[in-house]
């Protein structure tokens, strides 16, 4: 409540306070905590940058007891369950009668007689040497001797006990050295034990987690028929211990392994509105991509959609449309605003829960972005970013924008025929985007004008190769298989063969596809697997009945102790992509591809740290920056793991920093630059800026040393979220942290 200044409800101000009409606004977990407040906003998702913490050491209570009947003698009685918990909540209450209204607020401790805390880092990594501060005070128990004793369990190794004798009232504090080794979600087991029969034991859970960003690493080989592929244990040997996840997929069409990429979507950290619905909307059809074996219900696949699904819906507009990271942020151009209601219309039909009034909406404003004698979209951002080799136009946009919203309101029975005749006549020859012609050749099919469509996808065959260089979402890979799948969706069975070879002929490794190229070539793969037939396959000899055309095997640890032997029994040949995905053992060295990027540690008046000789509570202030190497615009991601050490204080705006305008505390920093989202989170910081061409980005953030210990200084990354090859990485450090003078 003090990190949010939540206030006590007030109902008599609520009712009989309001002047005018109020807006308030309901947003979900993620932005609770208000990012210019002074105590750090802790988000603790995996939208953007990352997977979050799994558990922290840090424990909250929230209860509410619904409503309490109150009875004859005017008494209510709340039964308050109050978890494990030394400190002080605040009791609130709301009563009203038929004619009475009232409120009021009290502190209430809780505490044990002698309360014991421990204090310790919110999280560790492997190779870190912390310190457990315990705190034991003597409020009201019995004078005598307390023994505090301490285990670690998974990778936490601690292991002491102290006895304290403490006079009524007295308290002492003691430090306890903490190791780790490996990752994984641990715990710090405390046990006290007193006069008087005074007994109390709490377990502090603590995760330790790589300080590595994780790396993907696949490879692709033939199997013949008859031919096995013997998977061992020294697949995962590069990898920090625990984090390493191993997939094999299996397909008749070489390059095309939809296990792989399947997974890499289910695992993509970033979440702006394209990348979660390009990674949610292949998921619909994985029952016909791959079988998944191995994979526990961690993994299940329709919360994970339904999480997608709603995401994107709290991001919708009254007027329907969709922001790119919030509701309203005009950072979205108006293509997504149809490739995300294609995407909601399909998981509807599948079961998922979309609010008929939410798709109203949404078509409302298609019918908007396809009229093409305005364009006046508020909710849109519609400039093209210009500059040197952008061969985008603002009319391009508009015309692919408006394409793709006539194919998905002709899938949904609401489009206008003369519209679609009209684009195909007069516009298609000038609209250079193959994807846009097969949407409009998909849509006349929908409509019944065969004859059109069938115009449409050879014009959209022959311009499958051009590039539109100002459009991110863009390449050739990702137009060829969106134009196979919609051919193929469309009926149109005389142009599949050629124009397979195409969408095969600009393949590329799956590690080096961005979201875009993933989600179209699993249409892509979806339709062709459909015409390929089953595959006959054994696993240890036994044979596996009822395959899809491409299963993939995710396997866990237990499965990675032993030699697992996959065997085509198939008449011809297959192809198989072994994927490992983790931490690398050793710290990876500093990258500059396509961008550059240094991470700077300053005393808050700009000297350089020394993270050799910090002491804690000392505060410093870590500024991140760096260029593109070439002229086009990057929407890049920023992430930044922390130090088991260091907890974020606050992220600094531009107003902070200097540059023409500015004349803020920390000018020395430079003119900072203004992200799309910037989060701090429990172990990293992360933020999404855009990149224009070779202009310098700048953001920094404050730190404060929390935790006497000796940690690893993780390297920032920052890369293209569409261009995967293009990233720069700092190096590793170290950072020591001295008690408190």
């Amino acid at each position: 409540l003090r990190l949010t200044k939540h206030q006590s409800p007030d109902p008599v101000r609520y009712y009989y306070g309001k002047k005018r009409l109020g807006v308030a606004v309901r947003d979900d977990y993620g932005r609770m905590l208000h990012a210019n407040l002074g105590a750090p906003a802790r988000f603790g998702g995996d939208q953007l940058g990352g997977e979050g913490l799994t558990v922290v050491p840090t424990k909250s209570v929230a209860l509410f007891t619904g409503l309490l009947t109150v009875g004859p003698d005017g008494v209510a009685t709340a039964p308050i369950d109050v978890p494990d918990f030394n400190g002080e909540l605040r009791l609130m209450a709301v009563a009203w009668s038929r004619d009475k209204l009232g409120a009021d607020a009290s502190p209430m401790t809780v505490r044990d007689p002698v309360p014991a805390e421990l204090a310790l880092p919110r999280f560790l990594a492997p190779g870190d040497s912390a310190t457990a501060t315990l705190l034991i005070d003597n409020v009201e128990g019995a004078p005598g001797d307390y023994v505090a004793t301490l285990a670690g369990e998974g990778p936490v190794s601690i292991a002491a006990s102290e006895t304290f004798t403490l006079a009524a009232g007295e308290q002492r504090t003691a430090v306890f050295p903490i190791e780790v080794a490996g990752v994984g979600v641990g715990a710090v087991a405390l046990r006290v034990e007193g006069p008087e029969g005074f007994e109390v034991s709490r377990s502090y859970p603590i995760q330790s987690r790589t300080p590595y960003f994780p790396v993907t690493e696949a490879r692709t080989a033939a199997l013949e028929p008859g031919e096995s592929f013997v998977l061992t244990s020294a697949v995962a040997e590069p990898y920090t211990p625990g984090s390493a996840e191993v997939g094999v997929s299996f397909s008749r069409i070489r390059g095309v392994e939809p296990g792989p990429l399947l997974d890499s979507l289910y695992r993509y950290p970033y979440g702006c509105t394209e990348q979660l619905t390009s990674s949610a909307a292949p998921l619909l059809a994985v029952n016909a991509l791959g079988a998944e074996i191995g994979r526990g219900p961690e993994r299940a696949i329709r919360p994970r959609v339904q999480k997608a699904v709603n995401t994107l819906l709290n991001r919708q507009s009254p007027d329907g449309a969709f922001g790119l990271w919030r509701v309203g942020d005009r950072y979205a151009n108006p293509w997504l605003g149809p490739y995300v209601t294609d995407f909601l219309y399909r998981a509807r039909e599948e079961g998922y829960a979309v609010p008929e009034e939410a798709l109203d909406r949404a078509y409302a404003s298609l019918a908007d972005i396809a009229r093409l004698d305005r364009w006046y979209l508020a909710s849109y951002q519609t400039q093209i970013e210009e500059g040197a080799g952008n061969n985008d136009t603002r009319e391009y946009l508009r015309r692919r924008s408006a394409a793709y919203a006539l194919y998905v309101l002709a899938r949904a029975g609401r489009a206008d025929l003369s519209d679609l005749r009209y684009f195909h006549d007069a516009l298609l020859e000038g609209t250079p985007s193959p994807l846009a012609r097969a949407h409009i050749g998909a849509a006349l099919e929908a409509m019944g004008d065969r004859a059109r469509a069938n115009s449409a996808f050879r014009q959209a065959q022959a311009a499958i190769g051009w590039s539109n260089r100002g459009d991110y979402y863009q390449t050739p890979l990702r137009d060829a298989a969106g134009v196979l799948a919609l051919a193929v969706e469309a009926g149109q069975g005389d142009k599949t063969e050629a124009l397979t070879d195409l969408f095969l002929s600009f393949m590329k490794d799956p590690e080096r596809m961005h979201t875009q190229e993933k989600a179209q070539v699993l249409f892509a793969a979806q339709a062709l697997l459909k015409a390929a037939g089953p595959m006959a396959l054994s696993v240890d000899g036994e044979s596996l009945e009822n395959l899809p055309p491409a299963p993939s095997f995710t396997l866990v640890d237990a499965f990675l102790e032993r030699d697992i032997a996959y065997r085509n029994d198939g008449e011809g040949q297959i192809f198989r992509t072994l994927t490992v995905t983790g931490a690398p053992t050793s710290a990876p060295a500093p990258a500059d591809q396509g961008f550059t990027l240094t991470k700077r540690i300053a005393t808050r008046d700009g000297r350089p740290a020394d993270l050799s000789a910090v002491r804690q509570n000392d505060r410093f202030v870590v500024v991140l920056s760096g260029t593109a190497e070439d002229n086009r615009l990057h929407p890049a991601i920023i992430a930044d793991l922390l130090p088991a050490g260091f907890e974020i204080e606050t992220v600094l705006r531009p107003a902070d920093g200097g540059g023409e305008g500015n004349s803020g505390p920390y000018q020395w920093a430079g003119a900072l630059s203004f992200p799309r989202i910037a989060e701090a989170r429990d172990d990293r910081f992360v933020a999404a800026v855009d990149v224009r061409g070779r202009s310098r980005f700048t953001i920094a953030y404050v730190v404060r040393a929390v935790t006497p210990g000796s940690f690893v200084m993780p390297g920032a990354v920052v890369e293209d979220m569409y261009r995967p090859g293009v990233f720069a990485r700092t190096a590793v450090g170290r950072v020591n942290i001295a008690p408190a003078q």
